[in-house]
């Protein structure tokens, strides 16, 4: 698995384990996100008992255990994705730098600069990304989300499946905009390589554009290139997040489904408050990750 990680993120074997250890400090801090829910639902548990006196020591310690779980994972997310990231960002471009030095002359002879430049910068930025950002963050929550529906499912399948029917539908929104963000994110690096070719021109042909007196003829025409890829970009971010924004809604209605599945339930004797509360309070706490885990997988599309 190492081996197949190297090959998608073009990394060492350091910066590979570094993405996997990334992935799981991602999850376990979802995974630490829930546990005030536990500790909630104990305390709502005893307060309709009446039995709360008895264990207020045991809420004030869960309380600060929590706090600390949280700062803990948190901790060590930051860690395992940004710093080790940007420390595996640095051996890639050095080592890009030093295959680059090795090439024969010829080699950047036959090619336009300002294309190879441009590729090779906007590749190493989009890794860059995909390991900090976006791949921990989604693989994350789908480790934790899975863990999460397996405990669901322990409690109440019935009320398991009210919760987590939305998830698949709401990825399918996004996996199933990969065609139209691949137009959007053609058009865009087409006019990414229109406005640096012409800035490479622009410094190429300096000292002819001043000699002819056409230098603000050409900046002009230069503008016009840079507006358009800012309208482009503009473009393909409201694109993207229209399927976003709509898996998002859709995820939200997990939790209308809970609150009605749970009310027919409820009244059908099937199951108690108790358990109707539980979901409610699962249900809204695991749609954050999975709300985040959808934009970092429409990032991984549109980078991909």
């Amino acid at each position: 698995m190492i081996e197949k990680i190297q090959h998608a993120t073009a990394s060492s074997p350091e910066g590979a384990k570094g993405l996997v250890k990334g992935v799981l400090a991602c999850a376990f801090q979802n995974m630490a996100f829930m546990l005030p829910t536990g500790l909630l639902y104990l305390l709502v548990k005893d307060l309709l008992a009446g039995s709360t006196s008895e264990r207020s020591t045991f809420y004030l310690l869960g309380c600060v255990a929590c706090f600390a779980l949280i700062l803990l994972t948190t901790w060590f997310q930051y860690n395992g994705t940004y710093f080790t990231t940007y420390k595996e960002s640095g051996t890639r471009r050095l080592t890009l730098a030093e295959r680059l030095r090795k090439l024969p002359l010829s080699f950047f002879g036959k090619r336009d600069l300002a294309d190879l430049t441009s590729t090779i910068m906007a590749d190493c930025e989009v890794l860059e990304k995909d390991c900090s950002h976006f791949i921990p963050g989604l693989f994350g929550s789908l480790i934790s989300t899975v863990l999460i529906a397996l405990s669901l499912f322990a409690f109440d399948w019935r009320m398991a499946l009210a919760a987590l029917w939305v998830i698949p539908v709401s990825a399918a929104i996004v996996v199933g905009s990969y065609r139209v963000q691949d137009k959007v994110q053609a058009r865009t690096m087409a006019a990414k390589m229109a406005c640096a070719d012409g800035i490479q021109e622009y410094i190429e042909t300096l000292r002819d554009l001043k000699a002819s007196n056409a230098e603000q003829r050409y900046l002009s025409g230069l503008s016009d290139k840079i507006r358009a890829v800012e309208k482009q970009s503009i473009v393909a971010e409201l694109e993207t997040a229209l399927f976003v924004s709509s898996a998002g809604m859709v995820l939200k209605l997990g939790i209308a489904s809970v609150a009605l599945t749970g009310s027919v339930l409820l009244v059908q004797g099937s199951i108690d408050v108790l358990t109707l509360f539980l979901f409610l309070m699962a249900a809204s706490r695991m749609y954050d990750p999975m709300q985040g885990a959808l934009q970092n997988l429409a990032a991984v599309i549109a980078m991909r």
